[in-house]
């Protein structure tokens, strides 16, 4: 029956808790035949015990140490001493082999310093470890190019780094650290097959276009729908503002509350906002055309044709009043805009592809910047790029047994209490978590379950600890030792 450290060849002697830790006293049983020294069989014999300490991936939603009783051996032959190999223990680490799999999977999910604390031990350790996982994946990772490629950027520490991805895809594909028309260029210049990119989706930013046509001359380049209505609405708020200045302060205030209705689209307005809106417009002449202009540039990506859509915009241009085209805070920029990128900008009816999922991956970049300062530019493109990578099935299957409405409520709460396994502390995915009952191991844990007191009983696990989480109470919660 598999014991409380699921470590073949290991059998606990002793578990407690001590610190706000487990500490469970080990052997391990395999004992060698051969010496470590001169590799002679059969001479060798023991030579008294030496007690170390190792790191344990944690359990139970605390860190756990194994004292394991490593036996020493003296070699007949050679006269040379050594101690026992251990199985299951990470060669250069005082961890098992599974706590430093544990800080590989977790330090592309979750902070260092929360990676450390979970496991008991130094930061600097994990950082370590982190940085030599990430050397081994950079150096296995091989980027491609997509049949249509997205590149954006997003403002990290302080600076601009580019981000290409799979836009049909969603996939990302790298992340560079700056977004110079040479490095992006010399990117693109690496692959040899490029046959197969179809088009390019990219914001307003020449050199993007430039790199891209200087190793795909003719590629069609899309200028996401994106920036685009953003301008548009930008250039209606501001012009909102602008007005609310010249208004007395509660009608100021009134106009910024009912902002909302000005950015939605009239048509996804119900009746109530539709009239509401109405009297805001009809009793405000300015605002009622900043607000026409921005529906109207919206009906330009409406068009059925480009050539319809060709037409819209030539149409919206001149509709633009001239009071409405000075200064930033205006319809200026998105002028400004429709001009320079309007081939880029009606391609998109040509290939109707968006920008989208390369914005929302800059979102996730700046959450993940957020989330650990001080993090290294190499990081921040591992857990950008590798952050998937470590996913798990749901345990055993069970929550495909279930019908959709039961998976969905699982995993609305498992969200709502947070995606960590109770028993690693991991950061998971809530799909990839299931609850289980938590049996007790120490004779604390046991006296306070037979009380009904603080123990729970209902935990969210992850499919690695979930038989660690079963075959420790069949092992060792009956006679459990202090």
């Amino acid at each position: 029956m598999t014991d409380i450290l699921d470590l073949p060849g290991w059998t606990p002697t002793a578990t407690r808790t001590e610190d706000g830790q487990y500490v469970i006293e080990a052997d391990y049983t395999v004992l060698p035949e051969a010496c470590q020294k001169c590799g002679v069989i059969g001479r060798v014999y023991k030579h008294g015990p030496k007690m170390i300490i190792f790191r344990d991936s944690p359990i139970r939603g605390r860190p756990v140490s194994i004292e394991a009783n490593a036996q020493r051996f003296r070699c007949r032959e050679c006269g040379g001493t050594f101690i026992q190999p251990l199985g299951g223990i990470h060669p250069a680490m005082r961890m098992t082999a599974r706590c430093v799999q544990y800080i590989e999977e977790q330090c592309l999910r979750d902070t260092f310093v929360r990676i450390a604390e979970h496991v008991g031990c130094d930061d600097k350790t994990v950082r370590t470890l982190a940085g030599d996982y990430i050397e081994r994946l950079n150096a296995e990772y091989k980027p491609w190019l997509p049949e249509w490629l997205g590149i954006d950027e997003t403002q990290i520490d302080g600076k601009l780094r580019c981000i290409i991805t799979d836009v049909v895809n969603r996939v990302p594909i790298d992340m560079l650290p700056d977004r110079d028309k040479p490095l992006v260029t010399a990117w693109l210049h690496q692959f040899k097959e490029r046959g197969g990119v179809k088009g390019l989706a990219i914001d307003m930013w020449r050199p993007y276009k430039d790199a891209a046509q200087s190793v795909f001359p003719g590629l069609p380049v899309v200028v996401d729908k994106f920036h685009l209505v953003k301008m548009a609405n930008k250039a209606m708020d501001d012009i909102r503002t602008t007005l609310a200045k010249d208004q007395e302060k509660e009608v100021g205030r009134d106009w910024m509350r009912r902002k909302v209705l000005l950015r939605m689209r009239y048509k996804n307005l119900d009746e109530k906002g539709r009239f509401n809106l109405q009297m805001w417009l009809d009793n405000e002449p300015h605002v009622a055309t900043a607000y026409r202009l921005k529906e109207a540039f919206y009906d330009i990506y409406d068009a059925p044709t480009k050539a319809d859509a060709a037409e819209r915009l030539d149409e919206w241009r001149k509709s633009v009043p001239a009071a409405m085209k000075k200064g930033k805070k205006s319809f200026a920029p998105l002028l400004t805009s429709t001009r320079n990128w309007r081939e880029e900008m009606l391609a998109y009816f040509d290939h109707p592809i968006s920008n989208g999922y390369t914005e929302a991956l800059n979102g996730v970049a700046k959450v993940i910047n957020r989330s650990g300062r001080g993090y290294s530019f190499e990081v921040l493109r591992a857990r950008l790029l590798y952050g998937k990578l470590h996913k798990k099935q749901p345990v055993e299957g069970h929550m495909m047994k279930r019908t959709a409405v039961q998976v969905e409520r699982q995993v609305a709460l498992i969200e709502a209490l947070g995606s960590r396994c109770g028993s690693c502390n991991g950061v998971f995915d809530a799909a990839e978590l299931e609850t289980h009952t938590l049996p007790p191991i120490t004779k604390d844990e046991i006296r306070r379950e037979a009380n009904r007191r603080a123990y729970p009983k209902r935990v969210h696990i992850c499919s690695t600890c979930y038989q660690r989480f079963h075959t420790e109470g069949a092992s060792h919660g009956s006679q459990p030792s202090t």
